[in-house]
Protein backbone atom coordinates (compact mmCIF):
# COMPACT_ATOMS: atom_id res chain seq x y z
CA UNK A 1 0.00 0.00 0.00
CA UNK A 2 2.64 2.24 1.16
CA UNK A 3 4.56 2.44 -2.00
CA UNK A 4 1.03 2.55 -4.39
CA UNK A 5 0.76 5.90 -1.80
CA UNK A 6 4.48 7.24 -3.35
CA UNK A 7 4.11 6.30 -6.66
CA UNK A 8 0.63 8.58 -6.24
CA UNK A 9 2.02 10.94 -4.74
CA UNK A 10 5.22 11.22 -7.13
CA UNK A 11 2.77 11.52 -10.15
CA UNK A 12 0.80 14.21 -7.82
CA UNK A 13 3.69 16.33 -7.50
CA UNK A 14 5.05 15.97 -10.86
CA UNK A 15 1.19 16.21 -12.34
CA UNK A 16 1.27 19.66 -15.06
CA UNK A 17 -2.59 19.62 -14.68
CA UNK A 18 -5.65 20.26 -12.86
CA UNK A 19 -7.59 17.43 -14.71
CA UNK A 20 -4.76 14.63 -13.68
CA UNK A 21 -5.09 15.52 -10.08
CA UNK A 22 -8.18 15.04 -9.64
CA UNK A 23 -7.52 11.25 -11.32
CA UNK A 24 -5.31 10.80 -9.06
CA UNK A 25 -7.00 12.52 -6.11
CA UNK A 26 -9.61 9.48 -7.23
CA UNK A 27 -7.38 6.68 -7.54
CA UNK A 28 -6.65 8.04 -3.80
CA UNK A 29 -9.88 8.11 -2.46
CA UNK A 30 -10.36 4.48 -3.62
CA UNK A 31 -7.47 3.56 -1.83
CA UNK A 32 -8.43 5.03 1.31
CA UNK A 33 -10.85 2.01 2.24
CA UNK A 34 -8.24 -0.97 2.31
CA UNK A 35 -7.27 -1.63 5.49
CA UNK A 36 -3.36 -0.56 5.68
CA UNK A 37 -4.37 2.77 4.17
CA UNK A 38 -4.37 4.46 7.34
CA UNK A 39 -0.94 3.23 8.57
CA UNK A 40 0.50 3.67 5.07
CA UNK A 41 -0.83 7.57 5.76
CA UNK A 42 0.81 7.42 8.61
CA UNK A 43 4.57 6.17 8.44
CA UNK A 44 4.48 8.57 5.05
CA UNK A 45 3.56 11.29 7.39
CA UNK A 46 6.64 10.53 9.93
CA UNK A 47 8.84 9.97 6.82
CA UNK A 48 8.35 13.67 5.51
CA UNK A 49 8.61 14.70 9.25
CA UNK A 50 12.09 13.04 9.38
CA UNK A 51 12.97 14.62 6.35
CA UNK A 52 11.76 18.32 7.22
CA UNK A 53 13.92 17.96 10.26
CA UNK A 54 16.73 17.04 8.31
CA UNK A 55 16.49 19.86 5.82
CA UNK A 56 15.94 22.17 9.33
CA UNK A 57 19.52 20.63 10.49
CA UNK A 58 21.11 21.75 7.58
CA UNK A 59 19.69 25.12 6.96
CA UNK A 60 20.41 25.74 10.99
CA UNK A 61 24.16 25.07 10.44
CA UNK A 62 24.49 26.35 6.96
CA UNK A 63 25.77 29.61 8.24
CA UNK A 64 27.65 27.87 10.78
CA UNK A 65 29.91 25.58 8.94
CA UNK A 66 32.16 27.76 7.37
CA UNK A 67 33.09 28.60 10.82
CA UNK A 68 34.02 25.20 12.33
CA UNK A 69 35.88 22.22 11.38
CA UNK A 70 33.48 19.48 11.12
CA UNK A 71 36.47 17.16 10.93
CA UNK A 72 37.22 18.03 14.52
CA UNK A 73 33.33 17.90 15.87
CA UNK A 74 32.85 14.36 14.17
CA UNK A 75 36.08 13.14 15.71
CA UNK A 76 35.53 14.56 19.11
CA UNK A 77 32.08 13.96 19.55
CA UNK A 78 31.18 11.44 17.10
CA UNK A 79 34.18 9.06 16.91
CA UNK A 80 33.34 9.46 13.36
CA UNK A 81 34.92 10.42 10.46
CA UNK A 82 34.10 13.86 8.49
CA UNK A 83 32.63 11.81 5.68
CA UNK A 84 30.43 10.16 7.93
CA UNK A 85 29.09 13.87 8.98
CA UNK A 86 28.82 14.96 5.54
CA UNK A 87 26.59 11.76 4.66
CA UNK A 88 24.30 12.46 7.10
CA UNK A 89 24.11 16.12 6.99
CA UNK A 90 23.60 15.81 3.24
CA UNK A 91 21.33 12.83 3.23
CA UNK A 92 23.45 10.69 0.88
CA UNK A 93 22.51 7.52 0.50
CA UNK A 94 23.85 5.24 2.40
CA UNK A 95 23.58 0.96 1.71
CA UNK A 96 20.42 1.88 -0.14
CA UNK A 97 19.05 4.73 2.38
CA UNK A 98 19.24 8.12 3.04
CA UNK A 99 21.56 8.88 5.83
CA UNK A 100 20.12 11.09 8.68
CA UNK A 101 20.68 12.09 12.16
CA UNK A 102 19.06 9.42 14.60
CA UNK A 103 17.60 12.23 17.55
CA UNK A 104 20.96 11.06 19.86
CA UNK A 105 23.03 12.18 17.60
CA UNK A 106 20.72 15.73 17.37
CA UNK A 107 21.45 16.01 20.72
CA UNK A 108 25.21 15.47 20.42
CA UNK A 109 25.89 17.66 17.63
CA UNK A 110 23.78 20.41 20.00
CA UNK A 111 25.90 19.76 22.63
CA UNK A 112 29.12 19.85 20.95
CA UNK A 113 28.27 23.11 19.34
CA UNK A 114 26.94 24.49 23.17
CA UNK A 115 30.66 22.71 24.65
CA UNK A 116 32.61 24.49 21.46
CA UNK A 117 30.51 27.91 22.16
CA UNK A 118 31.63 27.81 25.67
CA UNK A 119 35.46 26.65 25.56
CA UNK A 120 35.74 29.47 22.98
CA UNK A 121 34.15 32.21 25.12
CA UNK A 122 36.83 31.53 27.53
CA UNK A 123 39.04 33.01 25.74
Amino acid sequence: MKNRLEILKERFLNASTEREREAIDLEIRKLAVAPDFSESMVEMARESADEAEELLVRKRLEEVLPMISISYIARTYFHKSRQWFYQKLNGNTVNGKPARFTPEEIETLNFALKDMSRKISVI
